[in-house]
C-alpha cells in the first residue's frame, strides 16, 4: 500500500472488500442517508469516485439514483467497461443496465413541459421577480390565472390544450391587456420560447422519464447552452422534490407503501450551487440545492456533491455534508475553506496535497464498513470503477517532446 499520509494512512478500498454483506450494506446505506461531499481536482480521480459509489447504491441497495451530468461522466452508466474483469458485478449489473435511462437532447426523456412549472419556475426562466420587475411579473400572474379560468369555463378545453409555450403565447389574454409593460412581456415570453428547452411531447419530458420507476436517470447536460444547462437542472430537482412530497403523503397514510430513498449526485456542484448566483435563473437551481441539503432527508432525497473547488460552492450546502470524500488537492486554501467548515485540527486534510489519483480521505457515517467505526478519518483507495467512462479528458501526449 502507499506510504502514509500526514496523520493517517491509506488503507484499503470502500467499502472494505473483506467486510460481511452486512456490513457492507449498512455502510453504503449510511453514505446514501447522510449528504455527501467528493472533493478533488482534475485528474484526482474523483468521477471514478463517484462512479464506484453509484454502482455500490444500486447493487447493494433499492434507492434509485439521478445524476446531473454537465460533463457527460455518466452518460455511459448502464455500460460495463471491457476491462472490468469482475464477473458477479458484471453479472448483477446485467440485469440493472436496462433499468438506467439517459434523459439526453439526443435520446428521450428530455425537455420540459411550461404547463407543469409552477409560478416561481416561471418568472426564474422569465428572469423577472416581484421585486425587481414587479409590471412583468403582475401581467405573468394575471395571464396564468386568465389560462386557469378559461380552461375550467369552456368543458370542451381538451387536456393539455395552451400548456406548452407557444400556446401560452397565443392565448387571448393578450388582447385584453394593454399597456407598454405588457409588451415587455410579451417579448419576455417570446424570447424564452425560443430557447431550445421545451419537450416537443408532453408524455416524453424530463418530469414523465422522473416519474417512472427508474433505478437510475442521468440527465446530460453537457451542452453548450448555459440556460438550456441551467433550466433542465432546477427542473430536475422541483420535479424530485414533489415526487418526494407525494410519496412521504402515501406513506404517512398507509406504512406498507414501498418508500425507496434517491441519492441525487450533483457533478461540478459548484457550477449549480455557487455563494452568489448571477441571475434569477442560476438562484433558482442554487435555492434548490440548498432545500435539498436543508430539509431533503424528511423527503427520502438525499445529495452527492461532487466539486473541484469547494470554495466555490455555497457554504449552506457544504455545512450539511456529514460524509466528506477529499482526493488529491493542489490548493492549500480549498483544504482551508473544508477546516472552516467542518472544524477539527488544523491541517487535518493537509494529506490531500500528495494524493495520488484515486487516493482519499473518508469521513462520516460511509466508515461503517468497519466494525466498530473508526473515529478519525481513514484513507481510502477507490479502484476503477467497473461501469464505462463517459465524458473524456484531453491526453497531454502533444506535451511530449517531438522525436
Amino acid at each position: 500500500m502507499p506510504d502514509a499520509k500526514a496523520d493517517f494512512r491509506i488503507t484499503d478500498q470502500w467499502p472494505l472488500p473483506k467486510a460481511k454483506p452486512e456490513t457492507t450494506m449498512r455502510a453504503v446505506q449510511d453514505l446514501i442517508a447522510n449528504h455527501t461531499l467528493v472533493v478533488g481536482q482534475s485528474r484526482s480521480g474523483k468521477t471514478n469516485a463517484a462512479r464506484r459509489i453509484i454502482e455500490e447504491v444500486l447493487i447493494w441497495t433499492e434507492a434509485r439514483v439521478v445524476i446531473l451530468d454537465p460533463n457527460a461522466d455518466f452518460r455511459y452508466l448502464p455500460k460495463l467497461d471491457q476491462e472490468n474483469k469482475d464477473k458477479e458485478f458484471a453479472a448483477r449489473w446485467t440485469l440493472l443496465e436496462k433499468d438506467i435511462r439517459l434523459a439526453a437532447p439526443d435520446g428521450s426523456g428530455w425537455g420540459i413541459d411550461w404547463g407543469k412549472l409552477s409560478l416561481d419556475e416561471m418568472s426564474a426562466f422569465l428572469r423577472i421577480s416581484p421585486k425587481e420587475s414587479f409590471a412583468e411579473y403582475r401581467h405573468l400572474d394575471r395571464h396564468c390565472r386568465y389560462e386557469k379560468m378559461a380552461k375550467k369555463a369552456d368543458e370542451s378545453t381538451e387536456a393539455g390544450l395552451r400548456e406548452n409555450l407557444k400556446d401560452f403565447l397565443a392565448s387571448r389574454y393578450f388582447e385584453y391587456a394593454v399597456g407598454e409593460d405588457v409588451e415587455r412581456y410579451r417579448f419576455l415570453l417570446q424570447e424564452l420560447a425560443n430557447v431550445k428547452v421545451w419537450a416537443e411531447d408532453a408524455d416524453n419530458d424530463l418530469d414523465s422519464l422522473l416519474t417512472a420507476n427508474s433505478r437510475a436517470v442521468v440527465v446530460d447536460l453537457s451542452i453548450d447552452d448555459e440556460e438550456v444547462r441551467t433550466m433542465m437542472a432546477a427542473r430536475t430537482l422541483e420535479a424530485l422534490w414533489r415526487q418526494g412530497e407525494k410519496r412521504r403523503k402515501a406513506y404517512l397514510q398507509d406504512k406498507t407503501v414501498p418508500w425507496p430513498g434517491t441519492l441525487v449526485v450533483i457533478d461540478e456542484g459548484h457550477i449549480f450551487a455557487p455563494p452568489r448566483p448571477r441571475d434569477p435563473q442560476s438562484q433558482l437551481v442554487c435555492d434548490r440545492i440548498k432545500r435539498f441539503a436543508d430539509q431533503g432527508k424528511k423527503l427520502n432525497l438525499y445529495l452527492l456533491v461532487v466539486t473541484q473547488q469547494p470554495g466555490k460552492l455555497h457554504r449552506d450546502v457544504l455545512a450539511e455534508c456529514t460524509n466528506r470524500i477529499v482526493m488529491r488537492v493542489n490548493d492549500r486554501r480549498s483544504l482551508k475553506v473544508l477546516e472552516e467548515i467542518y472544524g477539527g485540527i488544523t491541517g487535518r486534510y493537509d494529506g490531500a496535497l500528495t494524493f495520488h489519483p484515486g487516493e482519499a480521505l473518508a469521513e462520516g457515517a460511509l466508515l461503517s464498513d468497519e466494525s466498530p467505526p473508526p473515529a478519525s478519518p481513514r484513507g481510502v483507495l477507490f479502484e476503477r470503477a467497473r461501469t464505462k467512462e463517459g465524458g473524456g479528458s484531453p491526453k497531454i501526449d502533444w506535451a511530449k517532446p517531438k522525436r
